[in-house]
């Protein structure tokens, strides 16, 4: 299963730490429970999980002996293969919102950690051409309204709603649902 080609249907969050993950080949503890468990829920399995985790870590020079002894372990704990045999849940738009990232993490919302230039350029990568919508975005984000500002990036980045209302997503995985169910009509 491939993860990439399924970034323009992700949150801002989400394609924040893969963009992370694809400069550095590296992200700290939370970025991956956050990633790893979002990419879970979007249907990757744990053994594709795995080689997809293995394949970005081993660019950077680990080796993959050590991938399997220091970072595996947690990807099979994500899916309730390894400690309690608990299996995860990805992060909702809260819990997200209110995981502060530290020195070095990615994770978190975009649209509250980000300043107001970085948020806008982050915007345009994902697909708001108008910088007049950036801006509404990112005025609405300073303004602490962060999942409104992200429903409001969801609709300049996929394809119109019939009903015209703003989807305001609760979790990066609904986000996530609704971005395909628009690119793929039944």
């Amino acid at each position: 299963a491939e993860v990439y080609p399924a970034v323009p249907t992700m949150p801002l969050c989400m394609q924040s730490m893969l963009g992370h993950l694809k400069a550095e080949h590296h992200l700290k503890y939370q970025g991956r429970l956050m990633l790893g468990t979002f990419l879970k829920g979007c249907g990757l399995s744990m053994d594709d999980s795995l080689r997809f985790w293995k394949q970005e870590f081993t660019k950077s020079g680990l080796a993959p002996d050590k991938f399997d002894k220091e970072y595996s372990y947690n990807i099979r704990h994500h899916y309730g293969k390894e400690g309690k045999r608990q299996n995860l849940s990805p992060a909702s738009c809260m819990k997200v919102i209110n995981a502060r990232p530290g020195a070095g993490e990615c994770h978190g919302c975009p649209f509250r950690e980000f300043e107001a230039e970085r948020l806008k350029a982050a915007l345009r990568k994902a697909g708001v051409s108008a910088p007049s919508h950036a801006e509404a975005i990112a005025a609405k984000a300073a303004e602490g309204q962060f999942q409104i500002a992200c429903g409001m990036a969801f609709e300049h980045t996929q394809p119109a709603n019939k009903e015209g209302t703003l989807f305001v997503p609760d979790h990066p995985n609904q986000y996530f649902v609704e971005a395909r169910r628009r690119r793929n009509p039944q």
